[in-house]
């Protein structure tokens, strides 16, 4: 759906560049400026971290319901980090309930992309987050809408369509750091066409 600018009128559809996947893990895309590549799995992770910290802090995301609910078996670290994180968790779109001793039942994930795997991202956030005692509810967030979203962005190694590096590099440029993802590494890499240029001697 349109996006809306600040202000009341509708944000214009941007102007995306062609692009192009190198490696299955860079997107390429040329500017006046010289040659960008962005790392697809740091992009996505800043994408989603900046849409998880919203819903936190303001209602709930939409989730699938599960035809057959998945079964988690805990060790009791993870067992305790679901417990510290349950309701943000929730807000997330897991829906979840205790089933004795560790065992979860997963009835509802959220789908943030086609390519979500919901289970293996749930075990890995508990894994993460096990042994988080005492940090404050806000760096709890924080640091779970960074776990989601690490565990839950598109992998180097993904095959990427063209609609696929289109809404990447859209909902890139809508996020508030771009530059960067959850861990503080360069999401983008500028080579400009001067430094290019002396490269090739002709300069």
């Amino acid at each position: 759906g349109a996006v809306q600018s600040d202000g009341d009128v509708e944000a214009r559809p941007p102007v995306v560049p062609p692009l192009l996947q190198l490696r299955r893990t860079y997107v390429m895309f040329e500017q006046e400026q010289g040659v960008v590549l962005i790392v697809q799995h740091s992009a996505h992770e800043r994408i989603l971290f900046e849409q998880f910290m919203r819903v936190l802090e303001s209602g709930a995301a939409p989730s699938q319901r599960l035809l057959f609910p998945m079964t988690l078996h805990l060790g009791p670290a993870e067992g305790e980090a679901f417990e510290a994180s349950r309701e943000p968790l929730e807000r997330l779109g897991f829906e979840i309930e205790g089933f004795g001793g560790h065992t979860l039942l997963v009835r509802s994930v959220p789908m943030p992309h086609p390519r979500f795997d919901a289970e293996a991202c749930l075990r890995d956030t508990l894994a993460a987050l096990a042994g988080d005692r005492g940090a404050s509810a806000s760096t709890r967030h924080e640091r779970l809408a960074a776990t989601v979203a690490c565990k839950a962005a598109i992998k180097a190694g993904d095959a990427l369509s063209p609609d696929e590096m289109r809404a990447l590099f859209i909902a890139l440029e809508r996020t508030s750091l771009p530059a960067h993802d959850v861990h503080g590494r360069s999401t983008i890499v500028q080579l400009s066409w001067d430094g290019l240029e002396r490269r090739f001697g002709r300069r």
